[in-house]
């Protein structure tokens, strides 16, 4: 029997394991605008949160705490546990610089040249940052609609212009 209310054929759903799950949930709601949907565990101790991000599905999900005593090749990892994050989200926002802001304030690390937002090659203005748990973000603004047919010339000329310029190639 399936959760009613749970993904659909199609839907996408991320689960992003954490150590603290209140706290992360919470960043990702101011942060990022994700809505919470139900709470798992006790009222001492939450298990897990569902979450809504656009049309995505976001399970934040508490780290599985003997990991360290019997150590599993099939034991997912949070970031800081691992040392390093394995991968990165990207969310299309309405203003990147709000957005990024907000994440600094909330004790993100902007990430690489994504210390500021930067207009790049293929239309859009983007940062990168690290949330407090470790997992990285792309956030992404769409500045202008760009031909596919124009994107090799677009980026040729991104590579060739001095760092800090606007359309840089980011990344």
């Amino acid at each position: 029997m399936a959760i009613r209310g749970g993904l659909r054929a199609g839907e996408l759903g991320v689960t992003l394991i954490v150590r603290d799950v209140a706290v992360a949930a919470e960043f990702y709601r101011i942060v990022l605008g994700a809505q919470e949907i139900r709470r798992h565990g006790s009222a001492s101790e939450v298990d897990a949160i569902e979450m809504k991000l656009g049309e995505a599905a976001l399970v934040v999900t508490r780290e599985n705490p003997c990991w360290r005593e019997a150590p599993r090749a099939d034991w997912p990892r949070s970031p800081a546990s691992a040392g390093a994050a394995t991968s990165f989200f990207t969310v299309h926002v309405a203003d990147v610089d709000a957005v990024l802001s907000r994440a600094i304030a909330m004790g993100a690390s902007p990430q690489a040249r994504g210390a500021r937002p930067e207009d790049v090659y293929w239309g859009d203005r983007v940062a990168q940052f690290r949330d407090p748990s470790g997992h990285v973000w792309r956030i992404q603004t769409r500045l202008e609609d760009i031909d596919p047919d124009d994107l090799p010339a677009r980026l040729a000329a991104a590579r060739t212009a001095p760092r800090g310029n606007s359309a840089a190639p980011c990344c």
